[in-house]
């Protein structure tokens, strides 16, 4: 009985900090404990299934192979969530590449403590802001992205903010060195699945577990000096660039098989079967190892 007490105890506590670390993460600034809160979930619902299926005497296999069980269970029933979550999302209206527009409407930072400290920030690293821009997804919802250029006018930070569920948004980071050729260096830390494929001559590198800009833009400092590519100016203004960038992928995305060619979209919804797979394979590298298949 007092071992039965025991594992009550320790179930329930797992339950509490699975509850406590996502947020943490939000306060802290710490995407690492949304991964490790996932890990915790998952063991936890395996445990809990072991001991159910113990207590009610359903099943009289050892520990370990209901412990498993439930590890499998629980992949199928999120693995089943997320499928139906990108199907939902291959047939809604939301836009998978959203234009943007120029944000005149003074909601271009959210009025919090921490993105204060951002712009703070930016300003003593003399990075000048040059834009604010915004994309509808849906009727009153929008991203809304803060651009910022270095002194030397040879790498630009963009600092997208994402609408949360339950108010208030949260940021990306993405820095960006032009080369020649029209060669790019891009260092970001978006956590939002994606999926598809990116241009060869774009050395991305995504960093989600990295919530700190310092951090991010020491890394992206570190890519340049390595890749031997002579840093030049952006021609284009933000606004330019970032509505290029989106038609590149898209054109990319369609020539490659990820997107359903455009006559056949109603149909069939937006994304390909095989873009269906690797925007499910990069779901779960993201959310249990923090890692993206670009």
């Amino acid at each position: 009985m007092r071992t039965e007490f025991t594992v009550e105890y320790f179930l329930l506590g797992l339950a509490v900090v699975s509850v406590l670390l996502p947020l943490l993460a939000g306060r802290m600034g710490l995407p690492i404990l949304h991964l490790c809160s996932r890990w915790l979930r998952w063991f936890l619902f395996a445990a809990l299934f072991a001991f159910f299926l113990d207590v009610f005497g359903l099943s009289f296999r050892p520990a370990w192979v209901h412990f498993l069980t439930g590890l499998a269970v629980w992949f199928v029933i999120e693995t089943g969530y997320n499928w139906l979550a990108i199907k939902a999302l291959s047939r809604s209206e939301l836009p998978l590449f959203p234009s943007f527009r120029e944000n005149s409407d003074g909601d271009e930072w959210p009025a919090d403590e921490h993105f204060i400290q951002i712009k703070e920030w930016l300003k003593a690293e003399s990075f000048k802001r040059v834009e604010a821009l915004k994309a509808e997804l849906f009727e009153g919802t929008y991203l809304r992205a803060s651009i910022y250029e270095s002194a030397d006018q040879l790498s630009r930070i963009q600092i997208l903010f994402l609408p949360k569920r339950q108010g208030g948004s949260s940021a990306c980071y993405t820095i960006q060195t032009f080369g020649e050729e029209e060669q790019r260096i891009i260092t970001d830390n978006q956590f939002l699945p994606y999926g598809g494929y990116y241009p060869e001559n774009w050395q991305l590198s995504r960093k989600p577990l990295i919530g700190s800009l310092k951090r991010l833009l020491n890394l992206h400092r570190k890519r340049v000096a390595k890749s031997g590519i002579q840093p030049v100016p952006s021609e284009n203004s933000p606004l330019e660039d970032i509505n290029d960038q989106q038609r590149i992928l898209e054109r990319l995305n369609l020539k490659t098989g990820f997107l359903v060619p455009r006559p056949q979209q109603e149909e069939e919804g937006k994304i390909s079967s095989d873009g269906c797979y690797r925007l499910w394979k990069e779901m779960w590298l993201l959310a249990y190892l923090g890692k993206s298949v670009a």
